[in-house]
């Protein structure tokens, strides 16, 4: 074998070597399996995004409501005045959405509620927003009695940028009554009260999740 064919020999054997080196350098590893304590910590938030009892109890307010609202303030008459509420569940049972409207006060109203139990910290929650603010109401409670009776507190900023907070008690009587109080400090100081009765109007079961 003469010198030019050698010389050829070795530099296509160093040029597949070459080859077969980038090749390696080049394919995707193998993802390493995930230990024994990722796939716990995966199989607990799984568990903690799923709807459990407290929320099967939220659910059962599902439905559409005639609402009575009774204003108390200190040194002054109560005021009442009517409205209507929808309250369905949504994203698989895991939140209760409510809609309403009505008059309050002598002001036309239109609102929206989101309800829900947290897992996570084993609290009660919700926002609630009206067409008579740009603020949220955010909600923490907590039940002693199974979801019965839930009471929240939660606070806004008003007008001028100050804090209020509130307290909220909801009570459900049976199947198909419930009620919401609403306490807070009054301008003068006093504690006012604004108390909805909300009356199931088709007196059937609570309607289930529908999306």
């Amino acid at each position: 074998m003469n010198s030019r064919i050698s010389s050829q020999l070795i530099s296509c054997g160093f040029l597949l070597l070459l080859a077969c080196g980038l090749g390696e350098a080049q394919s995707p590893q193998k993802p390493a399996a995930p230990s024994q304590e990722s796939q716990q910590e995966l199989q607990r938030a799984i568990a903690a995004a799923q709807p459990g009892p407290e929320h099967a109890e939220l659910m059962k307010l599902a439905g559409d409501y005639a609402t009575t609202q009774t204003f108390y303030a200190p040194g002054a008459q109560p005021q009442e005045s009517s409205g209507t509420a929808k309250l369905k569940s949504i994203l698989g049972g895991r939140f209760l959405e409510e809609e309403n409207s009505g008059e309050s006060l002598g002001q036309p109203y239109t609102g929206l509620r989101l309800y829900g139990y947290n897992n996570g910290s084993k609290q009660y929650e919700a926002i609630w927003i009206y067409n008579g603010s740009t603020a949220f109401l955010v909600l923490d409670g907590t039940s002693d009695d199974h979801g019965k009776t839930v009471r929240y507190s939660g606070a806004f900023l008003g007008p001028a940028g100050q804090r209020q907070t509130l307290r909220v008690i909801i009570t459900q009587n049976d199947a198909d009554h419930f009620s919401v109080k609403l306490l807070g400090e009054g301008p003068g100081g006093g504690m006012s009260t604004l108390e909805t009765v909300y009356t199931r109007v088709n007196k059937t079961a609570a309607t289930p999740p529908h999306r």
